[in-house]
This record gives C-alpha cells, structure tokens and sequence, in this order.
C-alpha cells in the first residue's frame, strides 16, 4: 500500500523508512512483515543458509535495496549476491537468489508482481516461503513450481523447509 504523495527516487534514496519500504514508479510501497511467523522465518533460513554453506555467509544479505529497474526498488526479505557482485550501497547487479517470506496479507498477485521485478534486472530463481504453512515455491522466469517434497533448491543449494521452519 502506497504510504504517501509521489515522491523522486532521489527523495526516496535519502530517506530512512522504518521499516523499509518499497519504491515502485514514483509511489513508497509499505511491506508485510513484522509479525512473529515472518521474523523468525527470515531468521531461521539465514541462520541455516550460513551453517550449511559457509561460502554464502558473506554474499547473505537481509532485507536490502535491490534496484530491479530505473524507478523501481524492492527490498528483499533475504538475498545471495551474485558471486563476484560489488559492494554497494544498493544492490544493482542481479543476485543469484531472492527469497520472498510469505505474510498473511501477501497477496499472489503482489508477491508475483515482487518476483517479476527480480527477474527483469536478470535474478535467475526466486524462493517464496509461507511460514504457517510451512510451504514454498521455486519461481524461474515462466514458471513457478511448488516444494512438493519440501526442499528448495538453487544450483547447489538445498534447503528443507521442515527442517528450517520447525
């Protein structure tokens, strides 16, 4: 939902949200998050992605700024930097993964819309994870395709949500 006037992305850019907000073509987009579901989920899968594989412990990054297009910024609830990617204030090189934690307001629609963005800056697999129903979806560029044996995998990355949610 839209928090306010239409703003610059300069003006969005120097200011502090609290929480971060999204910025879609002009309009600051409040998230759906917060609750104890979505917290501990988020917690609980960069805790697990940093034990599991080390390598990505640097390259993990909660809720950052990801510039998806010239006026459209989303924050990630979790994100793997690409390999090689620049250290930068605000994500602009395409991360190997995005992953989207699931609110009880989230709507398809909205969450598909979020997806989208991350696939037209060139992110190639996004993970969508409900915490109370402890599902999730693998989403690639045409497809979106549930866990049905409740492991999300990327490459080389496996991450079963039982284990991760319980």
């Amino acid at each position: 939902m839209a928090i306010g006037v239409l703003v610059s992305v300069a003006d969005y850019l120097r200011t502090s949200y609290r929480p971060d907000c999204d910025y879609v073509d002009g309009e600051v987009l409040e998230r759906n998050f917060g609750e104890f579901e979505h917290s501990s989920a988020q917690r609980e899968i960069l805790l697990f992605l940093a034990a599991k594989f080390p390598e990505l412990r640097k390259r993990l990054q909660p809720e950052r700024r990801v510039q998806v297009g010239p006026n459209r910024f989303r924050i990630s609830d979790v994100c793997i930097l690409a390999e090689h990617a620049p250290r930068q204030k605000i994500v602009d090189t395409p991360p190997e993964l995005c992953i989207e934690i699931l609110s009880p307001e989230d709507s398809l629609t909205r969450t598909m819309e979020r997806v989208k963005d991350y696939f037209s800056m060139g992110v190639p697999m996004c993970w969508i994870v409900d915490p109370v129903s402890r599902e999730g979806w693998v989403a690639i560029p045409g497809r979106l395709e549930e866990a049905t044996d409740g492991i999300l995998r990327a490459r080389s990355i496996e991450m079963p949500l039982a284990e991760v949610l319980e």
